[in-house]
């Protein structure tokens, strides 16, 4: 059985932006979707886990784009395990264009986690390696720990809806850089690339909660951070490389 895994896709309009570029939040998506394709693929995926009582959580990400692909153009995208450590996992990601052209590269990374005691897992336990590693690495660096931000400035306060919720119950990730990346203006979206964007997901949101969204600009690097309203309690961190 091969380790890697790859999906096509056709860019449709909802993945693209006023300028017919993919978003980067199709993007995660599709990364998002691929990761779960593959692991079920490969026995260790959602309907096993949900069976012995675990999920797997994705903990961070770091992606770089050198083109973005058009509305209606076919996309290739193949993932693949890199690394198994006792309590995490890194799968690399790597975008092609309709050329075979490598267009974008991400790795992220991920933890087996007990949904019930909410405890990390020995992902060894679960997932057979000999189904999973392979050396190739994408190109780029991996995700770190984002600083926190010192003067934040407010950008408002978000509402939990049903359409946020995944299958597992809770926010789905994609949606934290979606609510993030819509406190900017039409006229930045629609001016600027984004070029890299690392993420941290610190802890998970559910139905019916309020989150506070902040930003601060260091060195032309743009930080974001959100927080749970009803506790304070940070749940999410980013970090954006823009490009006019």
């Amino acid at each position: 059985m091969t380790t890697f895994e790859t999906e096509e896709y056709v860019l449709n309009s909802n993945d693209v932006d006023t300028n017919e570029r993919m978003n980067p939040t199709a993007l995660c998506n599709f990364m998002q979707n691929l990761a779960s394709k593959a692991a079920e693929n490969k026995g260790f995926g959602y309907t096993f886990m949900h069976k012995n009582g675990l999920v797997w959580v994705l903990v961070k990400i770091n992606a770089r784009v050198l083109k973005y692909p058009k509305w209606n153009e076919t996309i290739k995208l193949q993932t693949w395990v890199h690394g198994i450590d006792k309590i995490k996992t890194d799968r690399h990601f790597i975008l092609y264009d309709n050329n075979e052209n490598e267009i974008a590269y991400a790795i992220t990374e991920w933890a087996l986690i007990d949904y019930r005691m909410r405890r990390p897992q020995i992902i060894e336990s679960f997932v057979d390696r000999n189904k999973a590693l392979d050396d190739k690495e994408a190109d780029v660096n991996p995700p770190s720990k984002i600083k926190k931000l010192i003067n934040p400035e407010s950008c408002g306060i978000r509402n939990i809806v049903y359409s946020d919720i995944d299958l597992n119950g809770h926010v789905s990730n994609v949606k934290y850089p979606e609510w993030f990346l819509d406190t900017y203006d039409f006229e930045f979206r629609h001016n600027n690339l984004l070029q890299e964007f690392e993420m941290n997901f610190l802890a998970e949101c559910k139905f019916g909660q309020s989150v506070n969204i902040y930003k601060e600009i260091t060195d032309n690097v743009h930080y974001g951070s959100i927080f749970r309203k009803s506790d304070n309690k940070e749940v999410f961190r980013i970090k954006l490389k823009w490009h006019s």
